[in-house]
């Protein structure tokens, strides 16, 4: 009986029902607690329900229980990523990749965590480590792709995005992560695409609407400073035109059709439910003087630190680093 509940608080972890997983897992727990499985399960149910710490504690019970297994080294390391411990989330997956070293998920939570933890150099060797030994995994390839931003290469990042839509076109984390390059090269539009098609392709999770918004929230705001810039140019050429200068009038005419192309552009690359999306928010924002933009990207499958939306910029994707 045990291992169809342990079966089920895995579909429910899946289909994120993180409470009532942790509950079943809880109930398990509570007659089994030496049950290791169990144990690493309720930290992946931690970990998506936001409980970092929760996790942390989990995890470490679960190692205790079997020292020699890598899986609670890599839920404790994405765990503490969360909790901003990037140092012990790196010591975390250096013992994970000691105990399994010939797979490649130890290697993936190596690379996250050392690109949380700021060291580069080490986040890119440990994603050539999981290269060389799953090039047919698309998370190998995303998680690559996401060091490969973090050290401002875009255009590997993309490749490496594009390799992993190529293994799993329904890839929610590699179509996130090529939203999240398209914000950092300040093309919103482009990543509200990225965002949406996620959003799509998992429609249980809640990360990918939140980016959606995000990248809608910018185009508006753009798309919003343009109008406004036309508007106080109108205003000026009338102005202007009646204090009889027709030259300068015509001088300042010139960029509007190339502002208002621009606009019309941006909202045509939006799909069209992010149109819809963009519609709704112009209505709600009729209403407040300053709409908040104090949102960033976050990663799929990581959990919320302190810092609120901030996710480890590595991923620490479930598929990963949370699953055996």
């Amino acid at each position: 009986m045990t291992s169809q509940e342990l079966g089920r608080a895995s579909v429910m972890i899946d289909l994120h029902r993180y409470d009532d997983a942790a509950r079943l897992l809880s109930a398990v727990l509570a007659s089994q607690p030496e049950n290791g499985r169990a144990w690493c399960l309720l930290a992946r149910a931690h970990l998506g329900g936001g409980n970092c710490a929760g996790a942390v504690q989990a995890a470490a019970r679960a190692s205790a229980l079997d020292p020699a297994d890598d899986w609670p080294y890599r839920l404790a390391s994405t765990a503490l990523i969360g909790l901003d411990k990037t140092g012990d989330a790196v010591s975390a997956a250096l013992e994970a990749r000691r105990l399994a070293a010939y797979f490649w998920r130890p290697h993936v939570c190596r690379a996250q965590a050392a690109a949380a933890d700021g060291q580069l150099e080490l986040a890119e060797e440990a994603a050539s480590a999981a290269l060389a030994i799953a090039p047919e995994e698309a998370d190998v390839h995303m998680t690559a792709g996401a060091v490969a931003l973090r050290r401002g290469d875009r255009t590997l990042a993309q490749r490496r995005q594009e390799a992993a839509l190529a293994i799993d076109p329904s890839h929610h984390g590699a179509l996130n992560e090529l939203g999240r390059i398209s914000l950092s090269a300040k093309d919103a539009a482009g990543a509200a695409g990225h965002f949406l098609r996620a959003a799509r392709s998992a429609p249980s999770s809640p990360v990918f609407g939140v980016n959606s918004e995000l990248a809608i929230r910018q185009v508006a705001i753009r798309v919003a400073a343009v109008c406004a810039a036309c508007l106080s140019a109108g205003f000026c050429l009338i102005v202007v035109g009646l204090a009889g200068r027709p030259v300068l009038a015509a001088e300042l005419a010139l960029p509007l059709p190339v502002l208002t192309s621009w606009a019309v552009a941006q909202v045509r690359r939006l799909p069209p439910e992010g149109r819809r999306h963009l519609l709704r928010l112009v209505r709600a924002w009729s209403s407040v003087s300053k709409p908040s933009t104090r949102l960033r990207p976050r990663i799929p499958g990581t959990p919320v630190g302190r810092r609120g939306c901030r996710q480890a910029d590595c991923g620490g994707v479930q598929g990963s680093n949370s699953n055996r």
